[in-house]
């Protein structure tokens, strides 16, 4: 291997900052990533993988690895919270693929392609400056380019992009968890008035759950009358096991760089998880930069618009997941229900395909090589 292309330092070992580091390692940087946890680790639950976030990791090389959890399709509905059914469709028609995992496995399959000489756990930064310095509780470091990729909380975005993307509460309250059970019929997804809730099968026999409901309703005692099999899911759940945290996101800045520091995945765009991009977005904002880098106005224009419309999208989506009122709850049924079947499985699918199938990496990086366990080349 040639002189790298230059250093990058990146901070947060997620998946937007594993994925960022593998990326650019592909296209001939010198990375070190930066983790405050001893150990790569992810709190979380189940994850769906839409087909822009499998293109992504095709990119990065690990495609094939994470398309192992992949389950066959099978009969899925949309239904409100009395049990109409709203549209009979697959589940792939809901969640826009069916590779779905625990959060946690992903986290370990990208850390695997990392080395362990570009990782920097248990060290907290402190500081990062526009010209490329990154300060730590343990030193300072000056890089050609600095990515915050440390969550909707980021310390860079905070100290670069001072008040321009706040941190905006939904109020909404979020459970995830899953069980190591298969899914019981029927999956899909339900809609109330002020709640939503998704059954979604998983690889290895386990059932992803998820849920949110609106500010008033903050326990899962909501959905206690909702239909089968989302109660007996609660019930048979170990309460220890259920994610449980409010929906935050921020408003995308205007410019995704400052200098030699960019932003991707939620320090970025962190947005709501009605379409199941949060992780999607990250890996797409990957695979952009290394191509893109050493010039960060380059992938702030490449990015800025997908995400943002992703985003927007996100937020307006719960006006129809979960609308907050009885009567606008009534007239999404009713147009539902007035809507051939066929019709609402077209417009779904095409939906997806606009917004996940429809995007594509850039061709300036390839698929790096598997690393060895020890982490050499």
């Amino acid at each position: 291997m040639g002189e790298p292309v230059g250093r990058a330092g990146v901070v947060g070992g997620g998946i937007g900052g594993l994925a960022t580091t593998i990326a650019l390692r592909a296209a001939g940087w010198d990375v070190t990533v930066y983790e405050r946890s001893p150990v790569f680790t992810e709190v979380g639950a189940g994850i769906t993988l839409a087909a822009n976030a499998l293109t992504a990791l095709d990119v990065l090389g690990l495609g094939d690895t994470v398309r192992a959890a992949a389950i066959p399709d099978r009969p899925g509905f949309a239904r409100n919270h009395r049990g109409r059914v709203l549209i009979d469709g697959q589940v792939s028609d809901f969640v826009g693929g069916l590779v779905t995992l625990h959060r946690a496995d992903l986290i370990e399959i990208l850390a695997a392609a990392v080395p362990e000489q570009c990782v920097r756990s248990g060290t907290r930064v402190t500081a990062v400056h526009a010209d490329g310095v990154i300060e730590t509780d343990s030193g300072t470091e000056r890089f050609d380019l600095v990515v915050g990729a440390d969550g909707v909380h980021s310390v860079v975005r905070e100290q670069l992009w001072p008040g321009e993307s706040p941190v905006r509460r939904t109020g909404i309250t979020a459970w995830r968890w899953v069980l190591d059970t298969p899914a019981p019929a029927p999956v899909g997804v339900i809609m109330g008035r002020y709640a939503e809730a998704g059954v979604i099968p998983m690889s290895g026999g386990r059932t992803y759950v998820f849920a949110a409901a609106h500010p008033g309703f903050a326990t899962l005692d909501h959905f206690a009358d909702w239909p089968d099999p989302l109660p007996q899911l609660i019930a048979a759940t170990d309460p220890a096991r259920i994610v449980t945290d409010e929906i935050l996101e921020i408003a995308v800045p205007q410019q995704l760089w400052k200098d030699r520091v960019v932003l991707v995945g939620d320090a970025a765009h962190a947005m709501r998880p009605t379409l199941g991009q949060g992780a999607g977005m990250a890996l797409e904002d990957a695979v952009t930069l290394a191509a893109c880098a050493p010039d960060p106005a380059r992938y702030s224009a490449t990015r800025r618009r997908r995400v943002a419309t992703m985003s927007a999208l996100s937020h307006h989506g719960t006006r129809m997941t979960s609308p907050g009122s009885a009567t606008a709850a009534a007239l999404r049924d009713a147009i539902m229900l007035a809507t051939p079947n066929a019709l609402l499985i077209r417009m779904f699918r095409a939906a997806n395909r606009r917004a996940l199938r429809g995007w594509q990496p850039p061709q300036s990086i390839t698929a790096p090589e598997t690393h060895a366990a020890d982490g050499s080349a």
